[in-house]
Order: C-alpha cells, then sequence, then structure tokens
C-alpha cells in the first residue's frame, strides 16, 4: 500500500476520534492544519474550491438577473442563465444550512417564475393575461424572490461566520434594500436615461462585490463544501428547463401566437332580390367576385344604387427581380415584380338617397401569402377630417373569407374597431403623441385558398365638391421569427413600415370624385 495514502486514511480515522464533539468548522481547521504537515493538503483545496466555485456561480448569476441588456435577446437569455446559475448553487448548499434552504426554494420558484415569463411572450393576448389577478401576484414575487435570495445567501454566510466566531458585515443588507427600493422607484417612473442608469448598475457590482468579500471570509475561516448526493445533476435540472422553456415556446408560437378564428361555410342568399341587386352593381361597374363576399346586410344597404366609383391596384409581397441594363457608357439597375400577390380595391357605392354613400375596402391574396400568422387592416376613413366635407354614419362592418376544396367559409374579425393609441417610435426627434384610426385584425387560415376580405363603412355628405379620400394599410407578418411575439397591428402603431424584417405593409387609397361634382 502506498504510504502517503495510508497517512491519509489514518488522519481521516483520528481526526474522527478527537472530533466527535468539536464543530464541523473545528474539523475543518484540525484537517486542515494536520494535512499541511503530512503532505496532503490537495484534498482540503479541492474541498474549499468547491464553496469557491459555487459561491462565485451564484454572484454571477446575480450580476446576469439584475444588470439587463436590452440588446437581441439577452434581455430574456442573460435572466434565465442567471436564475439557473443561482438554482444550481444553493442546490449545492441547502444541506448546509436552513438560510441556503430557504434561498435554494426562492430560486425554484423563480425558475418557474421566469419560464412562465418567457413562454408567455409568444401569447399574442398576453395584455390580457397581465390583467389578471394570478399573474400581478405571480408578478409581485418575481420582483421580490431576487431580494429574499440575496437575503437568504448573505444570512447563510453569516451563520457560517458566527460558528467560526466571526462577524459579517450588516450593512450589505442595508445597501441591498437601498438599491432595490431605488430600482421599483425608477421602474415605476419609467425611467431611461444613462447617467443614474450606470450609477445603479455601478452600486449593483458593489454590493455583488460585498457578498463575495463575505464568502472569502468564510472561505479563510476554513469553511469546508462537501459535494452533495444529487440524484440528478444540476446539469441535467437546467437542461430540463432549457427543453421545457423551448417546447413552450414552440406551443405558445403555433397555438396562441395568431388569432383563433371562427370559420363558417358560406351559404348563398336565396331570395331573388339578392340577385336584383347584384345585377344592378355590376351594371354600375361593380366586380362580380367581390359582390360575392359582401354580407347579406351590406348587399341589401347598396339597393338602388345611385353610381359606383373604383380603384382596384396589385401589389408585391417580394423582392422582386434585380434588372440590368447596359448601354453606352452608362449602367442602369432596376427592379420588377413579375408577381404581384396582394390585390387591393376600393369601391365607393352612392346610396339611394343623394350625397349617402358606402365605402368598402376589398383585399384579395392572388397567390400564396407564404407565413400566416396575423394580419392587419388599418383603416382612415373620408370622415376622418372635422373640418371635412364627409359625416360618419353608421358602423363598421366586414369579414374574411378563404376557399377550401370548391367550398366557401367566412368569419368575422377577431377585432374590428376604432382605437386610440400612442405613437411615438417611428418619429426620433418629437415626443410620443395620440392618434387614433380603425383597425381590422385577423389570421388567415394555413391551408386556405384565396384569402380574402372587406371592411365597410358609410358617409354622408356635409359639403358639396369634397373628393372622397379613404385610406388603406394592410400588413402582413411574413415571418415567425420574432419575440416576444408582436401583432400586425402592433406593428402598425409603432410606425414600422416596409425595412421590417417580420412585417410588410402596403398602402392604398381611394381617392374619387363624386360623378356630377366639379
Amino acid at each position: 500500500m502506498d504510504t502517503r495514502i495510508w497517512m491519509q486514511e489514518s488522519f481521516w480515522e483520528s481526526a474522527e476520534k478527537q472530533s466527535v464533539k468539536e464543530s464541523p468548522q473545528e474539523n475543518a481547521e484540525h484537517l486542515s492544519k494536520d494535512q499541511n504537515e503530512n503532505g496532503g493538503n490537495k484534498l482540503v483545496d479541492q474541498k474549499t474550491s468547491l464553496w469557491k466555485q459555487t459561491y462565485e456561480n451564484i454572484l454571477v448569476g446575480m450580476g446576469f438577473c439584475g444588470i439587463k441588456l436590452n440588446f437581441l435577446l439577452l434581455y430574456y437569455i442573460l435572466p434565465f442563465i442567471g436564475i439557473l446559475m443561482i438554482f444550481a448553487g444553493l442546490r449545492k448548499l441547502k444541506q448546509e444550512d436552513k438560510w441556503f434552504k430557504a434561498g435554494y426554494t426562492a430560486a425554484a420558484i423563480n425558475v418557474v417564475i421566469t419560464m412562465i415569463s418567457i413562454v408567455s411572450g409568444t401569447f399574442i393576448n398576453r395584455e390580457q393575461i397581465y390583467d389578471t389577478w394570478i399573474w400581478k401576484f405571480m408578478l409581485l414575487w418575481a420582483y421580490a424572490l431576487p431580494l429574499i435570495i440575496a437575503f437568504c445567501f448573505f444570512h447563510g454566510m453569516q451563520t457560517g461566520l458566527k460558528k467560526c466566531e466571526k462577524e459579517a458585515d450588516n450593512k450589505i443588507l442595508i445597501h441591498l434594500v437601498i438599491w432595490y427600493a431605488v430600482v421599483i422607484l425608477l421602474m415605476n417612473m419609467n425611467y431611461s436615461g444613462w447617467i443614474i442608469g450606470i450609477a445603479v448598475i455601478a452600486a449593483y457590482i458593489g454590493i455583488l462585490m460585498e457578498l463575495k468579500h463575505t464568502a472569502e471570509d468564510l472561505e479563510k475561516a476554513g469553511y469546508v463544501l462537501e459535494e452533495p448526493p444529487m440524484r440528478v445533476s444540476n446539469g441535467k435540472c437546467a437542461a430540463g428547463a432549457v427543453v421545457l422553456t423551448a417546447a413552450g415556446l414552440v406551443i405558445g408560437t403555433i397555438f396562441f401566437g395568431s388569432y383563433h378564428m371562427k370559420w363558417n361555410e358560406v351559404k348563398g342568399p336565396q331570395d331573388p332580390a339578392y340577385e336584383e341587386i347584384k345585377t344592378h352593381l355590376v351594371l354600375l361597374g361593380f366586380p362580380e367576385d367581390i359582390l360575392d363576399d359582401l354580407k347579406e346586410d351590406d348587399l341589401l344597404a347598396c339597393r338602388n344604387a345611385r353610381q359606383v366609383r373604383l380603384q382596384q391596384t396589385d401589389y408585391p409581397i417580394n423582392d422582386g427581380e434585380q434588372i440590368v441594363e447596359r448601354s453606352e457608357g452608362y449602367t442602369q439597375y432596376s427592379r420588377q415584380y413579375p408577381h404581384k400577390e396582394l390585390r387591393l380595391s376600393g369601391i365607393a357605392v352612392e346610396l339611394e338617397q343623394e350625397g349617402h354613400w358606402k365605402i368598402i375596402h376589398h383585399f384579395l391574396w392572388n397567390e400564396d401569402p407564404g407565413f400566416r400568422g396575423t394580419e392587419a387592416l388599418q383603416l382612415y376613413p373620408a370622415c376622418r377630417e372635422r373640418n371635412g366635407g364627409w359625416l360618419e354614419e353608421g358602423g363598421l362592418t366586414g369579414q374574411v373569407l378563404y376557399d377550401k376544396k370548391e367550398i366557401s367559409y367566412a368569419a368575422d374579425y377577431a377585432s374590428l374597431e376604432n382605437e386610440t393609441y400612442d405613437m411615438g417610435q417611428s418619429w426620433p426627434f418629437y415626443e410620443s403623441r395620440e392618434t387614433s384610426s380603425i383597425f381590422a385584425e385577423f389570421s388567415m387560415p394555413w391551408r386556405g385558398e384565396r384569402c380574402r376580405g372587406y371592411v365597410s363603412y358609410g358617409i354622408r355628405e356635409k359639403e358639396k365638391d369634397w373628393w372622397i379620400d379613404s385610406w388603406l394599410n394592410y400588413t402582413h407578418q411574413k415571418s415567425i421569427l420574432q419575440y416576444p411575439v408582436m401583432t400586425a397591428a402592433q406593428n402598425r402603431k409603432n410606425g414600422s413600415w416596409t425595412d421590417d424584417p417580420v412585417f410588410i405593409t402596403m398602402q392604398d387609397a381611394l381617392q374619387v370624385l363624386p360623378e356630377g361634382e366639379v
């Protein structure tokens, strides 16, 4: 038998006999002293380094949770990594002290809350979830848990130092409470400045350094951390949390990343009067295929119409093809769009009563729209100007349709209303401004063909010689690659246009002068 190993085994036996009544810290001191004398200090170094590795991981995790970078997805990724590091570290310490065990429990709860928060980012209706008392209760815990974890971690180290007849500086807790109060105050004020923000980050780093010094004092006092028995390793726990979160993101995107439309089979009207109205409107220039998409009430409103004004344009939702033409002395670059997937139509129908009009904005996908997430129609009606020549008459109507196996299906919009909102992100030199417009929000079915729909409203003449000037913005989601999930309507409210990698907006206008007007 190797003599050095025999000496270590003899030491462990004698150490147990001599230290039955001594505390674990006193045992560690004797163990360190005796093994240094016998050349066996390697074992103590390994155990001491386990404590150092553990507290460093916890402190780094606290740094990731407290310092958030609003860049790419780091705002969500770093706190998730941070809480997993804290959880793994306190999991090794939970059997050492009741404070460490309490911190471990708080970290486990925080991991679950963080996972739920990340997955909720794939829900387009998450604002409704955020308004529930359950979410507000969970959010309250999400704010409190980091402070609770830091308190438990400090008190656990403080207890260890007391056993070694040493004291920890309680000012760390005071600094932590003050820092947290300042952060909560700045959050409620929606502060976004750099000066105070940098000071807050510097103060937080200072608090973490104070905690690090306390951990180092505990290490110098002879604290030895044993590797605890674990049925499931920390790596597998972290991997499980990541897999569950990823699965939640996929499920949330598929099932909650678009609107749930209530589709019903379209049945043509049986009353012969509808056919008479259609025939009359077609003679006035109303497109017959669009007539088939109107609700019965909208069609009846056009009975005995006086005139129809139509504007129709096809728009590309693709990058087109670059054309290079070389001639003597120069090269000309241009872009052509052989495929124009989206057709937008504006129709003004003067009703039986003179000066009363029905405005219809219709869309039709001539080709496959590609990815089908959320869609939005933003409408600026002809009666939007207070000093204009038109007044609003009646409410908003419309529906969405698609074909499948030569059968048409229709559904009401997920939302069709006039909304007031703040719009400031697209105005860098101005403060946020309040505006309002009509939004129709919907989603198209994955296997639907000839996806189409319309929005209609009524106006009446207030003054003569006014143009009908009605605008429509169609916003299409062309990619799934976004987080947190934003709807097409939210994208428009932010003022984004064609340079957005996820959404694209096409603008169309119905600008006609009624016949007989000068």
